[in-house]
């Protein structure tokens, strides 16, 4: 039997002695009353032990009472049982104690939320709304259910719903931090966009401007839009203006952002890119990787940025440097400067070329809160549903 199995087991029976103890023995009694359980208890825990929790649920459901007592027992059994992932056997618990007619109002309330609790962890999402719309009408739990259902809007993309709600709980000063709207607003305006709605995309895009500042995402979508108008240079505009203020956005967007400046400007644009990034490694880093995975190292205004970052990182320096041990000179003397330049220049573009096929199929950006990285990047985390955690992320398997 594993350990976690025998932990749930000890804390469950703890529990419901403690509940048992309480209720029907009262804290005063002697130890002596111990004698007096019910000898079930003792098969509910053979069950646990033999690994039968259904049976073992079955015979606790049997005995606990439900009284003011031991009500806390169901809900702390029930909790345990959603925390492992056995959201089944929470679902069981909490129905069990719904079906009580004598259960009092506020603990028909909190089960109610508990179980809507349950049918989140399980994705039953439409369950789950319905029993929290009931409960957000409970002054007391209206903002851990508003709360929870602003989330089962995300999950299903009802961002107009999810925006309600999100208002609704800034009104009790109990709403997440305003960059939240402002990306339920993005989101809006990206549908909006989708289906020709330039106008109402801007007037969204400048609401969400009002809820987050500087809100990089607004720049990012403000950007296409112009681009839909034919107008390339604002777009271009908007764009660098969303860069400055969101770097790691440079692997997803520079590619919109040199087909925006056309063949004649691309090595301008690149130049001034390098400009901004000399004096902060990351972001030089950051670009030289992006101009990797576009194909571009073998632009002008790119190669010493590339030499520099090469030189700089101690994997991609030993790869590099093990690809010129070949060049020397045949007869032991070294190659003058211009053809060392030369070699260098040819071992970089060999190594980039290298490492951007394998960046095609790397994953490319993770979640800096739950370490979840895919080859796409996305503004709302598919894992942990955070807004603005994806980082740049290559995995890059040399050898």
């Amino acid at each position: 039997m594993s350990d976690s199995l025998l932990l749930i087991g000890a804390v469950a029976i703890a529990a419901l002695v403690i509940g048992i103890l309480a209720g029907h023995f009262g804290w005063g009694r002697r130890w002596p009353s111990l004698s007096k359980l019910h000898p079930d208890y003792l098969a509910g825990l053979d069950y646990l032990v033999t690994e039968q929790p259904d049976r073992a649920l079955d015979m606790f459901l049997k005995l606990m009472d439900a009284s003011a007592d031991t009500i806390e027992t169901h809900f702390s059994l029930g909790s345990l049982y959603r925390r492992r992932g056995e959201v089944e056997r929470a679902i069981r618990i909490h129905q069990n104690l719904l079906a009580r007619e004598a259960l009092a109002p506020e603990h028909r309330e909190q089960a109610l939320m508990a179980l809507a609790q349950d049918y989140l962890r399980a994705g039953l999402l439409d369950r789950a709304e319905g029993l929290l719309l009931q409960v957000s009408e409970v002054p007391r739990l209206r903002a851990t259910a508003l709360d929870a259902l602003r989330g089962v809007y995300e999950g299903q993309r009802e961002w107009q719903q999810a925006l309600d709600v999100h208002r609704a709980l800034s009104r009790m000063r109990a709403a997440p931090p305003g960059f939240v709207s402002a990306h339920y607003l993005c989101e809006l305006a990206t549908s909006a966009i989708e289906r020709g709605d330039l106008d109402g995309a801007r007037r969204l895009l400048r609401e969400a401007l009002t809820e987050a500042t500087p809100f990089p995402r607004a720049g990012v979508l403000n950007s296409q839009i112009a681009e839909r108008d034919g107008d390339s240079e604002l777009a271009m505009r908007l764009l660098r203006g969303a860069l400055l203020e969101a770097p790691n956005l440079i692997l997803e967007e520079l590619p919109h952002l040199l087909r925006l400046a056309g063949a004649e400007r691309r090595d301008s644009v690149l130049q001034g890119l390098v400009a901004q990034t000399t004096r902060d490694p990351d972001q030089l880093k950051r670009l030289v990787f992006a101009a990797i995975a576009a194909g571009l190292t073998d632009a002008p205004p790119l190669r010493a940025a590339v030499e520099q970052v090469f030189a700089g990182d101690a994997t991609l320096r030993v790869v590099w440097q093990s690809g010129r041990h070949g060049d020397a000179n045949p007869q032991g003397g070294r190659a003058d400067n211009a053809v060392a330049s030369t070699v260098a220049g040819t071992d970089i573009g060999r190594v980039a070329h290298e490492i951007g096929a394998l960046l095609a199929n790397a994953e490319k950006y993770r979640c800096n809160e739950c370490g979840f990285a895919g080859r796409n990047f996305y503004w709302h985390c598919p894992a942990c549903h955070s807004w603005d955690s994806f980082e740049p992320y290559a995995v890059v398997k040399l050898g």
